[in-house]
């Protein structure tokens, strides 16, 4: 993987510090990068030589994880005679009306699946607002209903809070995001 650069750009002056030096990150590139006092990071000294001798200071801050707090919808179903096919059919049709951040089927048994469907702001793709729990009860009972009406039967269906981790997603859309959004998550920088 290569490192992309941002297309902004800032010049600074290093200034003294105690027996120190010192560079200051402009506050754009702290908000784009969600930086905290005190956080601790990486210097690297780096140079190369072509006609002339260049150097650079990388400023490496990790890995950058969130944790979201989000409802799931967790269903234990019954597959009976019917295709596995036709389940992954009404789990699409349903996830294209009330598009949960993230889904999951897995096998239990030869006759059972439990799918997972979470209803977070977090998507590989977006940030979306907070979903009210009255939403998610809503998508359940229309869940249940479209199993039920395509031969399927619910063995078992229960709404709880997960805590969802999240390795990709790029600090500046959340930055960028609601404030109530922003209460329901945690973020870090990972050395």
């Amino acid at each position: 993987m290569s490192w992309t650069e941002d297309a902004v750009s800032f010049r600074a002056a290093i200034r003294r510090s105690g027996s120190g030096l010192m560079i200051t990150i402009p506050v754009e590139l702290s908000q784009r990068f969600l930086l905290k006092e005190g956080q601790e990071l990486l210097i690297y000294g780096l140079s190369r030589s072509g006609p002339d001798l260049e150097g650079a200071l990388q400023v490496y801050l990790g890995y950058f994880v969130v944790h979201e707090k989000a409802p799931a919808l967790i269903m234990r179903i019954d597959v009976g005679d019917k295709s596995l096919r036709r389940l992954q059919e009404v789990v699409d049709e349903v996830c294209r009306k009330h598009f949960p951040s993230r889904t999951g089927l897995r096998m239990l048994s030869e006759s059972q699946v439990e799918i997972e469907l979470v209803f977070g702001a977090i998507t590989p793709t977006a940030i979306r607002r907070l979903r009210e729990m009255s939403e998610v009860e809503a998508a359940a009972s229309e869940f249940e209903f479209t199993l039920s009406s395509a031969g399927f039967k619910v063995l078992e269906k229960r709404i709880e809070e997960k805590i969802v981790e999240w390795r990709v997603i790029d600090p500046a859309k959340l930055s960028k995001a609601p404030y109530k959004v922003l209460e329901a998550i945690r973020w870090r920088w990972e050395l």
